[in-house]
This record gives structure tokens, sequence and C-alpha cells, in this order.
């Protein structure tokens, strides 16, 4: 499932467990560098969405 198609909620959990991969017995050195890109990509989309939820909110209560 490509990221922009997931819900905020999804990106937070997707989040969640790419970054406790890093903690597991699944960890790869190779890999880390990669995981680690797509959780900061992952972090900035969900810190746009809230900035846009938020101007909606203070949208909302200027109205």
């Amino acid at each position: 499932m490509k990221e922009n198609n997931l819900t905020l909620e999804e990106k937070i959990a997707k989040i969640e467990r790419e970054i406790a991969w890093f903690e597991g017995d699944d960890f790869v050195l190779e890999k880390a560098i990669e995981k680690y890109k797509e959780i900061i990509a992952l972090v900035a989309e969900v810190e746009k969405e809230l900035t846009e939820l938020e101007n909606t909110i203070i949208d909302l209560e200027d109205n």
C-alpha cells in the first residue's frame, strides 16, 4: 500500500512498527538506512497533515 493512500492513523502505526524494527531481532544494518529514510518521509507527511488539520480547526474556530 502506497503511503499517500494511508490514513493519518495508519501512517503513525507504520512509523511505530518501523521504529520497533530497529529494536527487534530482524534488525539488519544494511537495511537500517533505507528504513530510516522511510520513517523520516512518513514523519514529514504526518507533520504536514497535522499542520493542515490544525489550520482547519483554527479556521473553523474563527468563523
